[in-house]
């Protein structure tokens, strides 16, 4: 049996809970993550049919979620519909750009590499299966 695995969305707590929120309301059907984090730390990459566990800033489960489709692709390829599922902000893809390139170019920085179109992006899709009680 596959360990369960355990994902808080963002970069820090007051986006870990919008972000959370935003699934628990049907608005974000959608993530995506930085495929060299899954490279560098030898973490085998999600898909479809893997269970997650969601968790807010404080640590408490919030839902259980599956992954209805996942995908490698590169920055520069990420299209409108995907950024809509994202659920943030005013769901466009500019948004999303805007949004992720300053996400991604953290975590580049951290590694001495600067951001392109091209760098691989991770997107995942998802429905909630179980909303748990607080």
């Amino acid at each position: 049996m596959k360990k369960m695995s355990y994902w808080k969305f963002g970069d820090n707590d007051k986006e870990a809970d919008n972000l959370v929120n935003l699934v628990l309301i049907g608005k974000k059907r959608a993530t995506s993550s930085f495929y060299e984090s899954y490279k560098s730390k030898n973490i085998d990459l999600p898909k479809t049919g893997d269970k997650i566990i969601i968790k807010d800033s404080k640590n408490r489960k919030r839902c259980l979620i599956v992954i209805t489709k996942a995908a490698v692709k590169p920055f520069g390829k990420v299209s409108s519909a995907f950024a809509a599922k994202e659920g943030e902000g005013n769901r466009s893809l500019t948004y999303w750009r805007k949004v992720h390139k300053k996400f991604f170019a953290k975590r580049l920085r951290k590694m001495k590499k600067k951001f392109s179109e091209d760098i691989l992006v991770v997107c995942e899709e998802f429905r909630v299966v179980k909303i748990f009680k607080q």
